[in-house]
């Protein structure tokens, strides 16, 4: 009976020890889950960036930038009271789950945030941006370390820093240390981002945007953009928008009447002579039953050269039909070749708005396309167009980076160097005596064209009689282009025509480029 009983005994004794070996053994043979639940539950690990690269303008000045920030890392479950005082601070704590990050708020805040559940550390990943909100859309947005949009989204394969880790050790009373890194075999592999130098002045970015706040008031429009433009390189040196028109991506619209010089290319390739009448003195046309107006009939102005400079509609479109009848598709052909229906190509996000193949072109469609309706483009692709035209055909590309050597497409042959010539004299008369004449600049030839398009009205599915986009391209000297400016206008009330509304902010935007550079734009820094 003894015997049995401390049998007994032993065995309740060595039991809990050849478990507790057991388990040690397993422990020591195979540690990497225990490890990992003990890390878990001591090791607070903290991921930090190293510094965004600094976006700067084209004279050095820093148009976004990274200075210190705070981060706070959810490390557990917060009280409805703390959540409640970070709410207060403009910090919706809700929206994150415990081991993420909220980064890129006010160092001034470190003090005010008193709360348990969340750690603080100061890190480089605020974004600052000197310009304002100038440049806002155009830098476009980051969390402090990777970009959402604009600039930042376009170049962030540049701009994005590399992370390492931090740990941390977290005792139960709640104290936490940093945890030396020969403990974890954590190597230094924080890199900063790379810096890059756009072609944008930030001195320009914020005249302009001033310049085209005041019209948008004056005119009582919902919006406008301006892009300000070399001629030789394609560096934009301004874009800027507001209103309905501020966006950190490219905008499609209809262009209007500055589309007009894809059909007379077409014409003067095949040989139109611009002396002869085009048959619109009435300043209207009926096709299929619909009627395409002049704003103002031509009378007795009526031949081709004045039709460019008057911006007939009618015109344009009977010029379109005639085309058609002597080469199938040519309105189509050179539009692609003007690089209508490719994207942008400066990195901003877009739309590429293709272009309908003409196999599904109906007659009043042809028309309507070569007055610029019922097309959609996009700021860049007018803009680079009407760059071929100031370059006598040479094909530049527009950037957003600072640089000497163009990108360019010398296989890309739109038309002939005479072509371009004349297009040349037909847009310079359109400023000195056509519709265009609130863009002259006293002592310099302007070469330029107006649009007026016809907005549509989102309830009847039709065109506006009163809603347009008005919009005047332009480039100048005309006996060495150096500079293009592009304006355009989100429904103008006061004033709905292209050459009423859109030139005179064409001419008053020179007039400040003219201002800032003389004729340099690389060299002179305001």
């Amino acid at each position: 009976m003894l015997r049995n009983f401390l049998i007994a005994k032993l065995l309740l004794i060595s039991l809990p020890l050849i478990a507790l070996s057991y388990h040690f053994y397993f422990i020591l043979s195979k540690p990497e889950p225990y490890r990992t639940l003990s890390e878990k539950q001591h090791v607070l690990t903290v991921k930090v960036p190293g510094k965004r690269g600094t976006i700067y303008d084209r004279f050095g000045r820093p148009l976004a930038f990274t200075g210190e920030g705070l981060t706070l890392q959810v490390i557990d479950t917060l009280s409805f009271k703390d959540s409640v005082l970070l709410s207060r601070l403009g910090i919706n704590i809700n929206r994150f789950k415990v081991g993420e990050r909220i980064t890129g708020l006010s160092p001034f805040l470190w003090d005010k945030i008193k709360v348990n559940g969340v750690f603080k550390t100061l890190q480089f990943n605020k974004r600052y941006l000197p310009c304002g909100e100038p440049c806002a859309r155009l830098i476009g947005k980051t969390d402090g370390i990777y970009g959402f949009s604009g600039v930042e989204y376009a170049f962030d394969s540049i701009l994005a820093p590399k992370t390492t880790e931090i740990k941390f050790l977290r005792y139960a009373d709640g104290r936490i240390f940093l945890a030396p890194r020969s403990i974890f075999n954590l190597r230094e592999e924080r890199a900063d981002g790379r810096d890059i130098v756009l072609s944008i002045d930030g001195v320009l970015q914020r005249r302009v945007y001033g310049i085209l706040k005041n019209w948008v008031s004056s005119l009582n429009a919902k919006g406008a953009l301006a892009i300000v433009g070399k001629v030789n390189t394609g560096e934009i040196l301004a874009m800027t928008s507001l209103g309905s028109m501020y966006s950190d991506r490219i905008l499609l619209y209809e262009p209007g009447s500055t589309f007009k010089i894809v059909v007379y290319t077409e014409a003067l390739e095949r040989g139109l002579n611009l002396e002869e009448r085009c048959g619109g003195n009435k300043g209207y046309i009926v096709i299929d039953g619909i009627t395409i107006k002049d704003v103002i009939p031509l009378g007795d102005k009526d031949s081709w050269f004045w039709a460019v400079v008057k911006s007939s509609n009618a015109c344009a479109a009977k010029l379109a039909l005639m085309m058609d009848s002597i080469s199938k598709n040519g309105l189509y052909r050179r539009a692609l070749l003007y690089g209508f229906g490719e994207g942008a190509d400066i990195g901003l996000y877009e739309d590429i708005p293709k272009l309908e193949k003409p196999s599904k072109w109906r007659r009043i469609k042809l028309a309507n396309v070569a007055i610029g309706q019922g097309i959609l483009v996009n700021p860049i692709q007018v803009l680079r167009a009407y760059i071929a035209i100031a370059n006598d055909g040479k094909y530049v590309y527009p950037t957003l980076l600072k640089g000497d050597t163009p990108r360019t497409n010398p296989s890309r042959v739109i038309a002939r160097k005479e072509t371009f010539k004349v297009l040349k004299e037909l847009l310079t008369a359109v400023v000195d005596s056509g519709t265009g004449r609130m863009a002259k600049i006293e002592g310099i030839k302007v070469a330029g064209k107006t649009g007026t398009a016809q907005k549509i009205d989102p309830k009847t599915g039709r065109y506006s009689e009163d809603k347009t986009l008005a919009s005047f391209i332009g480039f100048f000297p005309v006996e060495n282009p150096k500079y293009i400016i592009y304006v355009l206008v989100d429904e103008p009330e006061n004033f709905r025509t292209g050459g009423l509304a859109a030139a005179p902010i064409f001419r008053e935007i020179a007039l400040e480029v003219l201002n800032l550079y003389g004729w340099d734009s690389s060299s002179t820094k305001p």
